[in-house]
């Protein structure tokens, strides 16, 4: 018994001995992992790219000056021309008749729901944090393009990733101005007749963006971006 009591000392001082040995070779063997790099673009802070190009999102100061743009910039005065050309053509409203006073009234009424419209967009996205600019896709193909242009009309990036969601604003908005216009200035105060205005509103909205998907992007004259 005593014989064993003399052992532990010594048993004890070969474990410390093989355990700090084992130590000092896991620390030779096993160097440190590199610390992962973070790949940046040149012209961003971060690595969030978005249809080609690095995605930040907007300060109040940005959406301010994008909502005056859209709202009554050249964008605006493209689509509403747009709109009353069609509603000259179509004799909508036909007590409006179809002599220039008669498409003057057109034009004003399309810049006043363009107004409205952008008035009402820009207090949603504001009040729901929603980034509602137009991003072109750049280097994309034709079928990519054309979905861009489609999705922007029910579809919003809320974070810092650029990531879409579906959002009620375009739709809400879109409707709005043809709705207060028929049921304030039209000769007739039909809401149908709003209703029916508002298809143009859509389809103006997405024709611009396919315009400048396919017109003003162009050139750039980006690399293709694989599908």
């Amino acid at each position: 018994m005593d014989h064993h009591r003399a052992l532990c000392p010594s048993r004890l001082v070969c474990l410390s001995l093989v355990l700090c040995g084992f130590r000092a070779f896991g620390q030779q063997s096993l160097p440190e992992a590199p610390a992962p790099a973070l790949v940046q673009h040149p012209s961003s802070q971060s690595a969030v790219i978005i249809n080609g190009r690095p995605y930040k999102h907007p300060t109040h100061k940005e959406q301010l000056r994008d909502y005056l743009r859209d709202s009554y910039g050249l964008p605006a005065f493209g689509r509403s021309t747009v709109r009353a050309v069609f509603a000259q053509g179509t004799q909508k409203p036909a007590q409006w008749g179809q002599d220039w006073p008669g498409f003057g009234q057109r034009f004003g009424s399309s810049v006043a729901i363009t107004a409205i419209n952008g008035n009402v967009r820009y207090g949603m996205e504001t009040v729901l944090r929603e980034d509602m600019r137009y991003i072109a896709c750049h280097g994309c193909s034709a079928r990519r393009k054309v979905e861009n242009a489609l999705l922007a009309e029910v579809t919003a990036r809320h974070d810092s990733d650029g990531r879409r969601f579906f959002t009620v604003t375009p739709v809400i908005s879109d409707f709005a101005g043809p709705l207060i216009a028929s049921g304030s200035w039209y000769p007739r105060r039909d809401p149908v007749e709003g209703l029916v205005a508002s298809r143009t509103v859509f389809a103006t909205r997405i024709g611009a963006h396919l315009f400048t998907e396919f017109i003003l992007e162009r050139r750039h004259k980006d690399p293709e971006i694989a599908d």
